[in-house]
């Protein structure tokens, strides 16, 4: 039986020769979530405010690939508990692929989702990646870095959705209430705005047809929009309009691609931006 499109590994969370290392990671969600973080570290999490935050991790934020990501885990000895090494640096965006490929490896459809949760900074929606994988009756969206700790308000293993918008639903509510478009972004880097959710908007459709990019990937319509613009070119609005619509009518229980973004073209060169400068990155295809 062919597995359904979100269950079959993509370019990104392939685990090539780390498939018995990523099988290391347990079955159930909270296993996976403490496995995961416990060689994994994001630049301002708890952690890093402790133990700080080194230049060789900040250069583990431009893997791209599950396999670069253990591969790093492999040869610093995390996963055998090295506690001297330095854990690899990561992004809301690596956690989840981690865990999205030990999902899809057993079988499971899983996905990222590219949204804003209202959890990590107070008043602001901040810039946030989960992993979306199905229990066999419905989606449901866990925050891994959360899932790994104790003492959360609400269950990290499914996030409430009014806790956390897709870019899709981030750009209906922004069009409803414009006043709060600011409070969208990353709070600490003094980014948001329309600008920014638009961004999200492509790298939300990206992850929903398999290609698992970083936060600080643009091309196309995104790569032309500037953080100090106030408005949206007309066409540029009326396109992500389109797109968002398109979102809405996704067929997320299918075994293939999903159709109504099936003709959106993904990119095979982004613009981006891992240490704040911009980068011109190809990407893999095949």
């Amino acid at each position: 039986m062919r597995k359904s499109f979100y269950a079959s590994q993509s370019i990104y969370s392939e685990p090539g020769p780390y498939r018995e290392t990523l099988m290391r990671g347990g079955v159930e969600p909270k296993s996976i979530a403490r496995w995961i973080s416990s060689f994994m570290q994001h630049p301002r999490g708890a952690e890093s405010e402790e133990r700080g935050f080194t230049p060789e991790q900040a250069a583990d934020l431009e893997l791209r690939s599950l396999a670069e990501l253990l591969s790093v885990a492999v040869k610093r000895n995390l996963l055998e508990g090295d506690s001297a090494q330095h854990k690899v640096g990561g992004v809301c965006r690596d956690f989840a692929i981690l865990a999205v490929s030990r999902f899809r490896e057993r079988g499971t459809p899983a996905r990222l989702r590219v949204g804003f949760a209202d959890y990590l900074v107070p008043g602001h929606w901040e810039d946030h990646w989960l992993c979306e994988w199905h229990d066999g009756v419905r989606w449901k969206r866990l925050d891994v870095e959360f899932a790994a700790i104790e003492g959360v308000s609400f269950d990290p293993l499914d996030v409430p959705r009014e806790r956390f918008l897709t870019a899709g639903e981030a750009w209906f509510r922004i069009k409803d209430e414009p006043e709060i478009a600011s409070r969208f972004g990353v709070s600490s880097l003094d980014l948001g705005g329309e600008w920014f959710v638009a961004g999200s908007l492509l790298q939300e459709i990206a992850a929903l047809r398999k290609l698992e990019l970083k936060p600080w990937d643009y091309w196309g319509l995104s790569k032309d929009l500037s953080p100090v613009s106030t408005e949206l070119p007309h066409q540029a609005r009326a396109t992500l309009d389109h797109l968002v619509s398109r979102l809405r009518t996704v067929t997320i229980d299918g075994e293939d691609e999903p159709e109504t973004l099936a003709d959106w073209p993904l990119p095979e060169e982004v613009i981006s931006f891992p240490q704040g400068e911009a980068v011109a990155v190809v990407l893999r295809n095949s």
